[in-house]
């Protein structure tokens, strides 16, 4: 049994925390709350409480006589770097470090605070779910769980992971974590913005007045990819996210929640992320920069 944190209450971590906590000690990790509160997971009409701990991050201190084995950070992009702060104190000689949000972002910065027997992975999920309460989880659907390594430590560690995050949906793990990761952005630029944009669930994207934008902005994208060395193809691209979007057809996009509730979107590290690679090497993106301004202008009017 390993000694597991989940940084981030949302419904992901939360996800997580319900699969993970059959075979784990688990601890969720929220900055809001007073770390009495109880978590619960429902499935249809059945519904029961997370066996979790629970600590605000005014409650870290908690974690120094602890062996953190692993910490995932299932939080949003633009979250990772002060929350990687917050919890790096309590990092063990040999933890285990998991990314886990939407988009793509420079891992550099943390790779290089981490000692050299610490592991750090990304996991990417295509477990659904939203929160009906603030404390409640609905599980949507399942899908696949991909680990991958992003250091050496990581390359070298990754069985005994595995073994922890067994109690996933379909976990696996890829020796290709940057393709996947791409593959994903992909789906995520051609369905968060415009689902935000229009009020629409995703699959009303499937309607064939969202089809140019799709199609250019996922042109330009997989550009930038080529460019980087990533093998993506339009057509393909184009495939998943259509089947993503009749997969998801009931579903409101994180992004359209995101703006919903007036809360900060991860645009910078989607069609923002396509934006500032394609600067950098010299490739126009017109229709991925008008998707990021007109999300980061956009006020909720649901």
């Amino acid at each position: 049994m390993a000694n597991i944190c989940i940084v981030g209450d949302g419904a992901i971590g939360l996800l997580y925390s319900h699969f993970l906590s059959a075979d784990n000690q688990l601890t969720i990790v929220t900055r809001s709350g007073d770390g009495n509160q109880r978590y619960c997971y429902q499935q249809g009409q059945q519904q029961q409480i997370i066996a979790a701990s629970v600590l605000t991050t005014k409650q870290l201190p908690k974690l120094t006589n602890c062996k953190v084995d692993t910490i995932i950070f299932a939080v949003k992009a633009y979250q990772v770097s002060d929350a990687f702060e917050q919890l790096k104190p309590y990092f063990s000689e040999q933890c285990n470090i998991v990314l886990s949000h939407n988009g793509l972002s420079d891992l550099a910065p943390l790779q290089n605070q981490l000692q050299n027997e610490q592991a750090l992975y990304f996991l990417t999920t295509r477990l659904a779910g939203f929160k009906v309460t603030p404390t409640t989880v609905v599980h949507t659907g399942n899908g696949e769980s991909v680990l991958g390594s992003c250091n050496a430590a990581a390359d070298n560690g990754y069985l005994r992971l595995m073994q922890q995050l067994a109690g996933l949906p379909h976990i696996n793990f890829s020796e290709h974590i940057a393709f996947l990761r791409w593959q994903k952005l992909l789906v995520n630029i051609a369905i968060n913005p415009l689902s935000a944009l229009h009020n629409v669930k995703n699959g009303a994207l499937t309607a064939p007045k969202y089809s140019g934008v799709i199609l250019n902005t996922l042109n330009e994208a997989c550009t930038v990819a080529n460019k980087l060395g990533i093998n993506l193809h339009l057509a393909t691209a184009l495939q998943s996210a259509y089947q993503v979007m009749s997969d998801t057809k009931d579903n409101f996009s994180s992004m359209h929640q995101d703006v919903l509730h007036n809360r900060m979107t991860e645009i910078d590290a989607m069609c923002g992320y396509i934006c500032q690679q394609g600067k950098q090497l010299g490739i126009d993106t017109p229709h991925n920069q008008s998707l990021a301004e007109a999300i980061r202008h956009k006020k909720s009017a649901i």
